[in-house]
């Protein structure tokens, strides 16, 4: 079933329509079971190490077949675990939406475990728009699962900046926001003086650099962090990049005799507004880096936040970060004509719109990074009453309405 929905604002009134697209029961179902999907990927991929791997996996095939019904879908784990090296569609109730065009590729594409048994690159993308709760009462999989694959956004947001939003210190939130997003990862000391220097409340914990993400040369370990988001990138044999698909740079590691590896870039397709140029490389037993959910739910958004709150500052307008502890994500003013902005960056339009369903935004403007630009489409279709626009869309509005104003003002100048 097929519905139109309008989402309620603060202070009371309606606003915001959802225009189809499937019923919220439906989303729900879907996403529950990729979380039990997810959750049992991990475990697999890491049941030579951790002995309550098995017990998790069976407990994620239980989950499994009581959203899909007695005889649908996998009925023991091990019939788990081989679905989960075919696309989830195959395991998923159908999608059904009359929007046209649909919702673009989505979850249903998605190989949760490559042919080595390793989570795939794009298990870790959708973290942040399918984790759902999926066990009533005490969960012993949180014991020792990652918290990405189980905490979702909100539940970060809250646990770190929980006390700054309940005490409405904005420049406070601001500034500990915006010290996780630029700093999620560098030299300890560098860090810690960093965060002094801003006056930011560290919220977020750090941990040791890992191996995964270093390159071993002779006794020591080295990292290179992301061009976009400042992580520290995956190290896969000599092969670099950042374990976040959209963030596109890839490298190489070339070793020196004597002066220690440098990278060659392979592949430089960065978002616009990102300088060019090789990352810089870090001594890995000295430095350290935000957990896991953090980057994925805070940093990678944060990325594009920021990117484009200094992008168009620095063209000219008066642009606010984080207006009213997050209410919405970017506040800007040329002259009188404003843009309120919240930034949405999801893996699909499936989990966008189930996070607009959850926690309706507060600003007029949703914009699409540029990277996520095959959504644009689907994203109009389903949302109406939204202005939706990609990131080079909005600097160019923004960039006109510079120009525009400057010519009236230099023509008033002129005619006085």
């Amino acid at each position: 079933m097929t519905r139109d929905r309008c989402l309620p604002l603060k202070g009371g009134g309606c606003r915001v329509t959802v225009r189809g697209g499937p019923d919220s029961d439906v989303l729900d179902r879907r996403a529950r079971i990729t979380s039990a999907a997810l959750r049992a990927a991990y475990a697999w991929s890491v049941r030579d190490r951790e002995r309550r791997a098995f017990e998790e996996i069976a407990r994620m095939t239980g989950v499994v077949m009581f959203e899909l019904g007695p005889g649908n879908g996998p009925v023991t784990p091990l019939e788990l675990v081989r679905s989960l090296r075919r696309p989830l569609g195959k395991l998923l109730p159908p999608l059904r939406d009359d929007a046209k065009g649909g919702y673009g590729p989505g979850i249903d594409e998605v190989v949760l475990l490559g042919d080595d048994d390793t989570l795939t690159d794009v298990a870790y993308e959708i973290g942040s728009d399918y984790v759902r709760e999926v066990i009533n009462g005490l969960d012993s999989g949180r014991d020792w699962l990652p918290s990405w694959s189980w905490m979702r956004a909100n539940d970060i947001e809250n646990e770190l900046f929980g006390r700054l939003i309940a005490a409405h210190d904005e420049a406070a939130y601001r500034a500990a926001r915006q010290f996780v997003v630029e700093l999620p990862a560098g030299e300890e000391q560098a860090v810690v003086e960093e965060c002094n220097a801003r006056g930011a409340m560290r919220v977020a914990r750090y941990v040791p650099i890992t191996e995964g993400q270093s390159y071993r040369c002779g006794q020591r370990r080295w990292w290179w962090p992301c061009r976009v988001c400042g992580w520290p990138m995956d190290v896969r044999g000599r092969l670099v990049r950042c374990r976040y698909p959209y963030h596109m740079a890839t490298y190489q590691v070339a070793e020196r005799s004597g002066k220690g590896p440098i990278l060659i870039a392979v592949d430089q397709r960065l978002p616009v507004g990102v300088k060019r140029g090789l990352p810089e490389r870090h001594d890995a037993d000295i430095s350290i880096q935000a957990e896991e959910a953090v980057w994925q739910f805070i940093v990678v958004p944060g990325a594009t936040e920021v990117r484009l709150w200094r992008l168009l500052t620095e063209a000219g307008a008066k642009v606010e970060l984080y207006p009213g502890c997050d209410t919405y994500d970017l506040d800007i003013t040329v002259g009188k004509r404003p843009w309120d902005v919240d930034v949405k960056e999801h893996a699909t339009v499936e989990g966008l719109l189930r996070r607009i369903r959850e926690k309706p935004p507060s600003a007029r403007h949703i914009l699409v990074p540029d990277t996520h630009k095959g959504q644009l489409h689907a994203v109009e279709q389903a949302l109406p009453t939204y202005r939706v626009l990609t990131e080079s869309q909005l600097i160019k509005q923004v960039k006109n309405e510079i120009r525009r104003q400057k010519r009236s003002r230099d023509d008033a100048a002129t005619s006085a």
